[in-house]
């Protein structure tokens, strides 16, 4: 499995050398990644239901455009083996833009607490900045994987 090297997950897509048991080690890690981010979401819910509305409806567009558009790029109607392709590829892109998130956040919060922020102005705009970059991590994913589903449909690697 490739948990890193991007490129190298998208060459043997290309190349339809990766085994059947390695779609599904791609789709349950996936899917474990997923996981935890929702459950790390849970554990720092915004309070501003102005950030959470706004994230909710850019996310679910973000979502649609990205899903079409990857589907586009691996050929549409006459593409093959869009769902283990898109699984694959988004495990590793998933888990850097997953790491690169969370040391952003951890930056982001121990400028707050450093500069002990708590209580001024940026306290409006503390949740704005974790969910523009969210927004932001959400459409260099779908670019990512985009670029990834094209490459494979079009053995340019």
């Amino acid at each position: 499995m490739y948990f890193w090297n991007t490129k190298a997950l998208a060459k043997a897509l290309s190349d339809n050398t990766l085994e059947k048991k390695h779609y599904k080690n791609y789709y349950l890690m996936t899917a474990l990644l997923i996981t935890l981010v929702y459950y790390y979401g849970m554990y720092s819910p915004y309070l501003d239901l102005k950030v959470v509305g706004f994230e909710s409806i850019s996310t679910l567009i973000i979502l649609y455009i990205g899903i079409q558009s990857a589907y586009k790029a691996n050929g549409g109607d006459t593409g093959n083996h869009f769902l283990g392709r898109i699984t694959a590829l988004s495990f590793p892109i998933l888990m850097q833009t997953t790491i690169a998130g969370i040391i952003f956040g951890l930056i982001l919060f121990g400028l707050y607490s450093i500069l002990n922020l708590a209580g001024t102005a940026f306290d409006d705009w503390f949740e704005w900045s974790i969910s523009a970059f969210t927004i932001f991590l959400q459409i260099l994913f779908f670019t990512r994987l985009v670029f990834y589903m094209k490459q494979v449909a079009q053995h340019q690697l």
